[in-house]
């Protein structure tokens, strides 16, 4: 059973009591900021010292004394960019220092090389830095330090956090329900802050919740985040979001609240909890609309291990019940029912 340090912590909320990048090949000792700022780079095998003009930025190479792979640095405003750390087709996440604070750690997302003139790509990641902006610090979302331009270059700098995500986790070893209504809790709280920022997050799933080494849960990825009064999915064409997570009422284009939110959430918790998903299926398609015509023929306790708490499934059946009024309908709600059972625990 996956067990964290720091179980005896219980947050007190509201006042209340894309394609992996392979870095497996070279090492994640962060290089010397007086070598880099003069545009030379150390080997972490041989310590030869490099100079980077003889290099392309951004990608792995071999050190020319000893053969072992390096990854080349990129200079990003106040950033040095050294070690790839995921992405997609809508932007590459670097672990980067800043060149005048060197004992800061940062992640810092850049357009993909192709695409990096794209205006819709640009709008985007200039969009989903400036919303993290507003939300500024919270202990369960990933703060955004920096965004704007750089040359031709447009990035966005978000505070490191050293941490595993969720769905890496899940695929380890089973999760304590203890952990699993923590981080509920943590959730909700940080849901709570965008909220009262005047947004709804919109994408909870287990690849944008990142588990650190204490065993807190940051929320990270703001790209689907949309003001309240324009949840209303409205003439929407295209429905964005995992088809594993999301409510019945974004694929019915009907408005999104908090409930919307709450249904999310539960499906994550399920999966945490049971190690599967509620629905399987091969398509987007098809999960979609189970999640919208399947009949519930079972309740949630009867698809959870033999272990599972009756009352946690319980929570679960109304956090994903598929009518937006049979659900929790506000984060405080949640909290308080999942609270009451997170404390009863082991008790």
């Amino acid at each position: 059973m996956l067990q964290f340090r720091g179980s005896e912590i219980m947050w007190n909320i509201f006042g209340a009591n894309k394609k992996d990048v392979d870095s497996s090949a070279f090492t994640d000792a962060t290089p010397s900021i007086d070598l880099l700022n003069g545009n030379c780079l150390e080997c972490g095998s041989c310590h030869a010292v490099l100079c980077l003009m003889n290099f392309t930025p951004l990608s792995l190479e071999k050190c020319p004394q000893c053969g072992s792979p390096i990854f080349i640095p990129y200079h990003v405003k106040d950033y040095w960019l050294y070690r790839p750390l995921g992405g997609g087709g809508m932007g590459i996440v670097y672990k980067a220092v800043h060149h005048s604070h060197p004992d800061m750690e940062f992640a810092v997302k850049i357009l993909p090389r192709d695409k990096k003139n794209d205006p819709r790509l640009i709008e985007a990641l200039l969009r989903e830095a400036g919303i993290g902006k507003a939300f500024g610090k919270h202990p369960h979302l990933t703060p955004v330090a920096d965004y704007g331009s750089s040359g031709d270059e447009y990035f966005s700098a978000m505070d490191f956090c050293e941490g595993r995500r969720l769905d890496q986790i899940i695929s380890l070893e089973p999760i304590s329900q203890e952990y699993v209504l923590l981080w509920a809790l943590q959730i909700l709280s940080a849901e709570q802050k965008m909220y009262d920022c005047g947004y709804l997050y919109r994408d909870l799933k287990p690849q944008n919740l990142l588990i650190d080494k204490d065993g807190n849960v940051h929320v990270i990825d703001y790209g689907l985040c949309v003001k309240i009064e324009e949840a209303t999915n409205e003439g929407v064409e295209t429905v964005d979001g995992s088809p594993l997570y999301m409510p019945p009422e974004r694929i019915c284009g009907m408005p999104e609240n908090m409930s919307s939110e709450i249904y999310s959430l539960g499906m994550v918790m399920f999966h945490a909890l049971a190690r599967k998903t509620y629905y399987t299926a091969t398509g987007a398609f098809e999960v979609s609309r189970k999640h919208v015509n399947s009949l519930r023929m079972a309740n949630v306790l009867n698809r959870m291990p033999g272990t599972a708490d009756p009352r946690i499934a319980d929570i679960l059946d109304n956090m994903i019940a598929r009518a937006p009024a049979e659900r929790y309908q506000t984060y405080r709600e949640a909290a308080v029912a999942i609270k009451d059972v997170y404390n009863s625990i082991g008790e």
